[in-house]
């Protein structure tokens, strides 16, 4: 297999292991590096050192799991906002309560 693809082939099972765990600065640091790693692939296929096959399964595998990486970091999204808007709530909460307390000490 030509170290090109074997690279493409890390740089994917790094995202997907990263996806798995949810941990999304990696995820978005490997994405980074996705053109990097495709480009060389993509030569070797026009040079004809790669069969169109090979390469058409790790695209499909890269695309599938940028689309996991995208709807993980979706949901992690929409995690982070309900916690915030739960906070917010607290926070206003325990602002009328301090109201009602210090309008009770005059």
């Amino acid at each position: 297999m030509s170290p090109a693809l074997e690279q493409l082939d890390a740089l994917i099972d790094e995202i997907e292991a990263a996806v798995a765990a949810g941990d999304w600065e990696h995820v978005t640091a490997r994405i980074g590096k996705v053109t990097a790693h495709v480009e060389p692939v993509m030569d070797e296929l026009d040079s004809g050192n790669l069969s169109p096959t090979l390469v058409q399964q790790r695209l499909a595998r890269l695309q599938a799991m940028c689309d996991r990486a995208e709807q993980g970091a979706e949901s992690n999204k929409a995690e982070i906002l309900a916690t915030l808007k739960g906070l917010n709530q607290t926070r206003a909460a325990a602002r009328s309560y301090e109201d009602v307390s210090s309008r009770r000490q005059r």
